[in-house]
């Protein structure tokens, strides 16, 4: 008997990325392999083909402000348009306490189509998100001006009398040029560095 199998979709449950319950019970290994967003199906991920959108890699390192709940923290990463018109979720740290990321709910109404998830970190570490240029439906976007965001939380945000937690954001040009930029420290993101590959 020939049975034919196909490549893993969106559908079969061995395609998502597993995360663990929030409240950090994960192993470093675990936080650090969710963290890199090259899972499959994460971030737009490449997985070492080339991407016909060519592809995006932003590295940081999260920083505690010795917020309510640190250095437990939660966080999301995504791409808006120049006229800050949401684009794609890559990546978000927070299984269960996403309402406190208000910056990104607002943005993309916490959508995760095709984004790296996982619990909330029980540390900060450096995070690698990619994009491949596509957004939520899967459609490669045209050449032109982005933004990536980054924002973060140690304590519950939307509550009342809260502030938000920290957040950045960097332009960056989708096009048949190369980009790469080494940025400057800021308080709550350090190590940062973006580069577009088309």
């Amino acid at each position: 008997m020939l049975l034919a199998c196909g490549p893993a979709t969106q559908s079969d449950p061995a395609f998502w990325v597993p995360y663990g319950e929030d409240g950090g019970g994960g192993s470093a290994a675990s936080d650090a392999a969710s963290s890199t967003g090259t899972g499959a199906g994460g971030a737009g991920g490449t997985g070492g083909m080339a991407s016909p959108g060519g592809a995006l890699e932003y590295r940081f390192t999260t920083v505690s402000l010795d917020g309510e709940y640190a250095p437990k923290n939660i966080g999301a990463v995504w791409i808006t348009d120049a006229q800050d018109t949401f684009v794609k979720t890559l990546e978000v740290w927070a299984a269960k306490r996403v309402e406190h990321l208000v910056r990104w709910g607002a943005a993309s109404g916490t959508n995760v189509v095709d984004a790296v998830t996982g619990a909330t970190r029980k540390s900060h570490v450096e995070h690698v998100s990619t994009w491949n240029g596509t957004d939520t439906a899967g459609l490669v976007v045209p050449d032109g001006a982005y933004r990536v965001h980054v924002e973060f939380t140690e304590w519950n945000s939307s509550d009342s009398g809260e502030a938000p937690g920290p957040w950045t954001a960097v332009d960056f040009v989708k096009s048949a040029d190369a980009q790469e930029t080494t940025l400057p420290d800021e308080p709550a993101f350090i190590g940062r560095h973006l580069s577009w590959t088309p």
